[in-house]
Parts: C-alpha cells; sequence; structure tokens
C-alpha cells in the first residue's frame, strides 16, 4: 500500500477536491493509499495483455486442465508448433506458463493457480452472457 504522501508525489495533486461531484475528499485519499503500487499495476497488466489475444487464452485455458506438449496443443489447436510457439514464449515471457522436461518432450504448464481460477471465471461469465442472449 502507499501513503498519502507518495501519492502526492506521484500525481502532483497537493490537496484532493473535487469542485463538481465529490462531497467527501476524503474518499479519493483513503483509495489512493490502499491501491498497488505503479510497478504491481503494469506487472498484473502485462499478464492481462498476455492472455488478452484468443489463441493464448485458449492454450492456457487448455493446459490448465492438463499438462501438454506442443505436439498436442498443435493437434488441439490446429496450429503450426512455430506459431504455438510465439504464443507460448508470450505466455511464458508474462509468467503464466513454464515448460518442464518430460522424457523427451517439453510439457507446459500453468504457474499459478489464482490466475487459472481468473480465466475460469472469465470463461464462465461470457458463457453466462452468451446464454443469456440466446
Amino acid at each position: 500500500m502507499r501513503s498519502l504522501q507518495s501519492w502526492r508525489e506521484l500525481t502532483g495533486v497537493e490537496t484532493l477536491r473535487c469542485d463538481a461531484y465529490n462531497d467527501d475528499p476524503l474518499r479519493v485519499a483513503r483509495v489512493a493509499m490502499r491501491m498497488p503500487d505503479r510497478e504491481r499495476i503494469e506487472a498484473a497488466a502485462g499478464r492481462l495483455a498476455a492472455l488478452g489475444h484468443p489463441v493464448r487464452a485458449t492454450i492456457f485455458s487448455a493446459i490448465a486442465i492438463e499438462p501438454l506438449c506442443v505436439c498436442e496443443l498443435s493437434v488441439l489447436l490446429g496450429m503450426s508448433s512455430p506459431a504455438l510457439m510465439h504464443h507460448l514464449k508470450i505466455l511464458g515471457r508474462a509468467v503464466l506458463i513454464e515448460a518442464r522436461k518430460e522424457g523427451k518432450f517439453a510439457v507446459y504448464y500453468p504457474l499459478d493457480l489464482q490466475t487459472v481460477s481468473f480465466v475460469d471465471a472469465a470463461l464462465s461469465t461470457e458463457r453466462s452472457v452468451i446464454g443469456a442472449k440466446v
């Protein structure tokens, strides 16, 4: 969490006030002090951006069900190995997945259960919304 002083340094705003709408100017200060720092927000945004591509979201969803190698992902998604490797590298750089050697193959795993839960929830919400439109 951030202090009010660091919030002032970050924003350059000395006093908190809103002439038009805000009856409680301290509310903004309370939220600002509890917000994650810029580095944490940027790291989270990078992970979300990596998952924002449909192919990468599909890859992540698949390996969350069961770890798979590139050959298996290629068959599952109908994609070439080089195209898959491109997406796997992006997911790896975002620290979302890792490869582990199993015999002759590198098998891809998601790195944390919170991200798996987040993706599952996003997919469930999407299914509910789509189902409601039909």
